[in-house]
């Protein structure tokens, strides 16, 4: 009988290892799967010239300057108070930006994205008018931000006076405001061009569009934009993982179970008795368990049998 026991309880041992083996399964790669995260944007300008100059000799000359331009999340603060430019004066440096404060900071993190500029008493000139001052501003600035869960924004605060070509100016806030100087050429000034959308703001307090022939400086005509106190920014996305890879249980193979027909999903017998819709239940897999036990069974007594008829004939 103790061999009887031995076998029966080896049997029974493997047979509760097949039947609570856990299996894992395919979801448990899907479960790391999802959308990674994106890390938000901000950018910032105190002034920006885009500028096609013609000199007398026919030569067209890019002009691309940019007073404290930063962005993030690499650069975040710029204090720069002059911008200049070479090759429009023969080869003398040009001042085009200058201000008593200039500054912009851009700020980002996985919660916001910010941007902001502020600008005080500040020129801006264009090659062929040393003497005239294109725009001259007392303070102004812009700010834009980009919450992750909520309405991105811009908003700008006019300048507390402005003065293009040397003219006091009041800008128009439904239209560009349009200034005409003889011998000198045309100003169309924006003030506050804002786009909001769900994710992004931008701003710029100022945008300035000219076109100028002032036949001086070795300058035949200047034509481009000025922008001031721009700022623009896109709102950070955190990390989304699948909600069915974090509530869904594993599944009971490795394989994908056939979908649920009448053939193959058996009808549970009582609550807490299926384990899965693919034709097994608790009684299959306790038939299976029963299974080993009577083999392993069957075994024994046949080799307590045979011990006891070797004993017999050696009497």
């Amino acid at each position: 009988m103790s061999v009887l026991r031995s076998v029966a309880a080896s049997a029974l041992a493997v047979s509760a290892l097949t039947v609570g083996l856990p299996v894992s399964s395919a979801s448990a790669a899907d479960a790391a799967a999802g959308t990674p995260a994106k890390p938000g944007r901000a950018s910032a300008v105190t002034a920006e010239l885009s500028l096609d100059v013609t000199l007398l000799n026919a030569v067209n000359v890019p002009v691309d300057v940019s007073l404290n331009r930063v962005e993030s999340p690499a650069q975040r603060d710029g204090a720069v108070l002059t911008a200049k430019v070479d090759g429009v004066d023969g080869g003398r440096p040009v001042t085009l930006v200058k201000a008593e404060v200039g500054r912009s900071v851009t700020k980002v993190d996985d919660r916001l994205a910010s941007a902001s500029v502020k600008l005080v008493d500040a020129d801006v000139h264009v090659p062929g008018l040393p003497l005239t001052t294109l725009l001259g501003l007392e303070a102004m600035s812009a700010q834009a931000s980009c919450p992750v869960d909520g309405q991105p924004t811009a908003d700008v605060t006019a300048p507390a006076k402005l003065t293009v070509l040397g003219r006091s100016v009041t800008v128009g806030l439904n239209s560009p405001t349009h200034v005409d100087v003889p011998a000198i050429g045309s100003v169309d000034v924006e003030f506050a061009k804002k786009t909001v959308t769900s994710s992004t703001a931008a701003a710029s307090a100022l945008e300035v569009r000219i076109t100028l022939n002032p036949l001086n400086l070795n300058v035949a005509k200047v034509d481009g934009t000025v922008r001031v106190a721009s700022v623009s920014c896109e709102k950070p996305v955190a990390a989304v993982v699948p909600a069915a890879a974090v509530s869904s249980p594993p599944a009971s193979s490795p394989a994908s179970p056939a979908p649920a027909t009448a053939q193959n999903r058996a009808v549970p017998k009582a609550d807490g008795e299926e384990l899965a819709y693919t034709g097994s239940s608790g009684t299959t897999a306790l038939a299976a368990g029963g299974g080993t036990l009577l083999v392993a069974g069957g075994a024994a007594v046949w080799m307590t049998r045979r011990r006891r008829a070797a004993h017999a004939r050696h009497r």
